[in-house]
């Protein structure tokens, strides 16, 4: 299996891609927001898809943040896209909607829905925890973590989304842990609660005997309570998770400790150019380097963009010390990890 974590501008596009016997599949999560970026990145991997034919097995539309969405946008407006390649789009769409709202995610949301519409494209919409759809892939399995049906119900109700005024790069992490007592002494977190990102689908991917979780921009609480779900079903007290796609390009307001409880994980990606929102925070790399079951095994973040790699500043000590390595772009066109 060959994931691709694409550069994307602000948002994300992840292209996943494996064989199944002799079929060869191909997954699509997001498109980004950024059109030069697109042309330069996820419109040459669609052309490559294209030129050995085989299709866009499924694209996954995780919720209606213009950095998610935008680029689907492109993709489907693109002459030199052959859109039928796409065989079925999970979106929580606004099909039914009749209200108004002046919001720019919420316009090529639905600009986005007339084109799967126009194409006559398949989709499957109200993805949600109480009604997970079918993958009909033998060799892979969808856990859906986020949302919950009455997110869905509530998005309209849009919410500004969430970052820091300033970054928090000038700091170490020891000086993050020292300077907010609040989170890491008395454990009181600030977490995301917006409902735009309360509606963003999440997942668990078990491909073989390897388990990854694809966070979008999931709302921590969904995330854990349905985590919690599969936990109790299964009979197990956590999940090893191979690889981790941090939730909402690594904000700290998304990332909680209570996570660890039910998981265990030493490998985490990053998503993100680090011009919006400052994110990721370094706060975030703080917390996940500080979590009670770390132990003394080594952590590896694994990045889009070697520029916010730079912009975070660790140092040689701090990741002796904390025992973290990180890796940053591995090819032209993002970071690609083969399992």
């Amino acid at each position: 299996m060959l994931i691709k974590f694409l550069k994307a501008g602000n948002g994300d596009s992840i292209l996943i891609s494996f064989k199944d016997n002799t079929t060869k599949y191909n997954i699509l999560i997001d498109g980004g927001n950024n059109q030069y970026e697109y042309k330069n990145n996820l419109k040459k991997e669609i052309i490559e898809i294209q030129k050995r034919n085989e299709y866009i097995d499924l694209l996954i539309i995780t919720h209606i943040d213009q950095d998610h969405i935008k680029g689907i946008e492109y993709l489907l407006e693109d002459s030199e896209i052959d859109n039928s390649i796409i065989k079925m789009i999970w979106f929580n769409s606004f099909s039914t909607s009749t209200s108004l709202n002046n919001d720019i995610s919420y316009s090529d949301a639905k600009k986005v829905e007339i084109l799967i519409n126009k194409f006559n494209l398949l989709i499957k919409r109200n993805v949600i925890v109480e009604c997970a759809p079918e993958l009909l892939m033998s060799k892979i399995k969808f856990s859906i973590l986020s949302p919950f049906n009455e997110d869905i119900n509530k998005i309209e109700k849009k919410n500004k989304d969430i970052g820091s005024s300033t970054n928090d790069y000038n700091l170490s992490l020891n000086e993050l842990k020292e300077s907010n007592s609040r989170i890491f002494i008395e454990l009181i977190e600030d977490l995301n609660t917006s409902i735009e990102n309360k509606s963003s689908i999440a997942f668990l991917m078990e491909y073989e005997q390897y388990k990854l979780l694809f966070l979008g921009d999931a709302e921590p609480r969904n995330v854990i309570h349905s985590l919690k779900r599969i936990l109790d079903e299964r009979g197990v007290d956590f999940l090893y998770i191979d690889y981790l796609k941090l939730s909402h390009h690594g904000s700290h307001k998304s990332l909680s400790f209570e996570l660890f409880d039910y998981i265990k994980c030493n490998n985490f990606i990053i998503c993100a150019n680090g011009k919006k929102e400052n994110l990721p925070n370094k706060l975030t790399f703080a917390k996940i380097l500080n979590r009670k079951n770390k132990f003394d095994s080594q952590d590896n973040f694994y990045f889009n963009y070697s520029s916010v790699l730079k912009s975070l500043n660790f140092s040689d000590e701090e990741k002796n010390v904390f025992k973290f390595e990180c890796y940053s772009e591995n090819f032209e066109n993002g970071y690609i990890l083969e399992i």
